[in-house]
C-alpha cells in the first residue's frame, strides 16, 4: 500500500517527537566541574577576591585561592590549598588554615549549579575571624562579616564546543532545507 507524500511525513514527524520526548524524560543533568569566581565586601570596606572548583559530585576541589586584604586587625590573607582545611556543603565552603583563623562563605543558591550571579548571604553567615579555630568562641578574636558579594561561574570550555557544534549542525540542516526546497521549486517550474 503506498501512503501519500503527507501522511508518511507526519509519521516521520511523529516518531521524532516521540523519540525526543523519551530522550527528554530519560535525560539526566549533565555535570562537569564547576570553577567559581567569588567578589565580596567585608564591613570594614576591604575585599575578598579569588576562585575555588567544587567537582562533579559537588565537593571542593584543593586548587582553590581566596585573598583578603589586610584592616585593622586583620591581616590579609591568601586562603589556598597548600595551607588551609577546606569543607563544603551544598550552600557553603570554609576553609582553616591551622587553628588561627576560618573564612566561611554562605551563598543564597546551591553550588552545584553553575550561575553568572550566586549572591553570597551577608550580615553574619559568611564571616572572617582570626586568633581562633572556631569564630564561635567570642573571645576568641576579630571577626568581620561579609558585607555583599556574589560568585559566578562560566561554562568550561568544554561546554561551550558542545553548544556551538550544536549550533553549528542546526545551522546546516537549515542550510539543508533551503537548498532542498530551492532545487523542488526549480524542478516544479
Amino acid at each position: 500500500m503506498k501512503y501519500p507524500s503527507n501522511t508518511r511525513k507526519f509519521g516521520l514527524f511523529a516518531v521524532f517527537a516521540a523519540a525526543m520526548m523519551l530522550l527528554l524524560n530519560t535525560a539526566t543533568t549533565a555535570k562537569a566541574d564547576v570553577v567559581w569566581t567569588v567578589s565580596g565586601t567585608f564591613d570594614d570596606g576591604t575585599t575578598l577576591t579569588g576562585s575555588f572548583t567544587t567537582n562533579v559530585y559537588g565537593f571542593l576541589e584543593d586548587n582553590y585561592s581566596l585573598t583578603t586584604q589586610s584592616e585593622g586587625a586583620f591581616t590579609g590573607f591568601t586562603y589556598n590549598s597548600s595551607d588551609s582545611y577546606f569543607s563544603n556543603g551544598t550552600f557553603y565552603v570554609d576553609f582553616q588554615p591551622g587553628y588561627e583563623q576560618d573564612l566561611h562563605l554562605v551563598f543564597a543558591d546551591s553550588l552545584s549549579v553553575p550561575n553568572l550571579n550566586n549572591p553570597l548571604v551577608g550580615g553574619g553567615p559568611s564571616y572572617e575571624c582570626q586568633g581562633s579555630f572556631s569564630c564561635y568562641i567570642p573571645a576568641g578574636g576579630p571577626i568581620r562579616y561579609i558585607d555583599a558579594g556574589f560568585a559566578s561561574a562560566v561554562p568550561e570550555p568544554a561546554t561551550w564546543a558542545m553548544m556551538l557544534l550544536g549550533f553549528l549542525g542546526m545551522g546546516l540542516v537549515g542550510y539543508r532545507r533551503s537548498a532542498r526546497r530551492a532545487t523542488m521549486s526549480a524542478v516544479r517550474a
